[in-house]
């Protein structure tokens, strides 16, 4: 037991690394416990898969327009209306296969080689990934010497000359920050692009709606995405918010290298448009009580959040002395508790020797996995106290 957490070697070093782990565990039998996924355990409200179904059966199969179909993007401009009290044009909607693709899409069309990006550390593993498809230079903006929260006056330390955007994540990926008008308009105020990834919005603690970027500056893009708030992960199908004038580049940008988004989900999100605020609402239920078991059980243990989560479905967690990386951490307890979670590092340098438990599974799993955890950290703790 001494040797637990003391080595790297062979310890899953990215998200996907441990979800992959995970899945070939359970696949040989043994009760894995996912804390690590990036999507929830609940399924596509009933209404959304038979709006597809729907489209399918009417052959809604074909092409639509390269930038999605003039009703989604209608729809969506609807929404942020309803929702946000802001005036979006649809024709500044660009529909994609879903957040990922939509952000390589917009930093391509955005920047020129050599220009940066300030990023929030930690954050989405991915982001620097996207700057670095197009060619750009990331630039993280470490936030533990900060309560762990992103703000304008942090990344203010870390504009230059080449700072072509500024990115802003809330709710958090990690953390579960959730961000107030005052601080959005901080952002705002720095100069930059603002590119707000918003695809954790509706998801707030309590039911606390987030405002968005747009309410504060024109010069902003929105990354939305239905994964999240409507449990439709696996319908890849995001979208781009642009200012006027990048609409006519990123429109043509998105036509030679996508064509279009599948059409038939696109007619789904109609759907899930209609009916957000009872989905979200019971999806944001369901997590409340999942993030209130999991904070109460940490407690327990003993085991500190880097901060309080406001909203997604994350929570960053400080690591329990004398265990090594976060990677080894995480691999070690995965080996020895099938208890999957994601190491800290791979949300970036802040991120180390942390560890973030996803609200993926279902309150009585949550348990489950907290005893395993508990009985994991004595066999750890025990050595450790005894080898003097």
């Amino acid at each position: 037991m001494a040797s637990r957490c003391g080595t790297d070697i062979g310890a899953p070093r990215t998200c996907m690394g441990i979800v992959d782990e995970a899945a070939r565990l359970e696949r040989a039998g043994f009760p894995v416990i996912h804390l690590e996924k990036g999507e929830l355990d609940l399924d596509t409200p009933e209404p959304v898969k038979q709006a597809a179904i729907d489209a399918l059966l009417a052959n809604r199969t074909r092409y639509s327009h390269s930038s999605g179909l003039p009703e989604l993007r209608q729809a969506l401009s609807d929404y942020y209306a309803r929702r946000y009290g802001v005036d979006v044009d649809p024709r500044r909607i660009v529909v994609n296969a879903g957040s990922s693709a939509a952000l390589v899409e917009l930093f391509v069309a955005l920047l020129a080689p050599g220009d940066e990006v300030v990023l929030p550390d930690p954050g989405y593993p991915a982001y620097p990934a996207f700057v670095a498809a197009a060619r750009g230079v990331a630039v993280p903006a470490g936030s533990a010497g900060n309560g762990f929260r992103h703000t304008a006056e942090l990344v203010r330390e870390h504009l230059s000359p080449r700072t072509k955007a500024v990115l802003t994540n809330f709710p958090t990926n990690p953390t579960g920050a959730v961000a107030g008008a005052d601080e959005l308009a901080a952002f705002a105020e720095l100069g930059p692009t603002v590119v707000a990834d918003e695809v954790y919005h509706g998801l707030e603690a309590a039911g606390r709606p987030s405002p968005s970027i747009l309410q504060f500056t024109d010069n902003s893009v929105v990354v939305g995405s239905f994964s999240k708030a409507y449990a439709m992960t696996g319908w890849r199908l995001g979208y781009l918010i642009v200012p006027d004038s990048m609409a006519a580049a990123v429109t043509r940008l998105h036509s030679d290298l996508f064509v279009g988004s599948c059409t038939f989900t696109q007619w789904a999100a109609i759907t899930a448009l209609a009916g957000a605020d009872d989905i979200q609402r019971q999806i944001r239920d369901e997590l409340d009580a999942r993030r209130a078991c999991l904070l109460g059980l940490l407690l327990k243990l003993g085991l500190e959040p880097a901060r309080e989560p406001d909203g997604g479905f994350y929570v960053l967690v400080r690591q329990p002395p004398d265990t090594g990386s976060s990677a080894a951490f995480v691999a070690d307890l995965l080996a020895s508790t099938h208890v999957a979670l994601t190491p800290g590092s791979v949300f970036g340098p802040s991120g180390e020797g942390h560890v973030r438990f996803s609200l993926s599974a279902t309150t009585d799993e949550i348990a489950e996995a907290m005893q395993r955890i508990e009985r994991f950290l004595a066999d750890v703790r025990v050595p450790a106290a005894t080898s003097g």
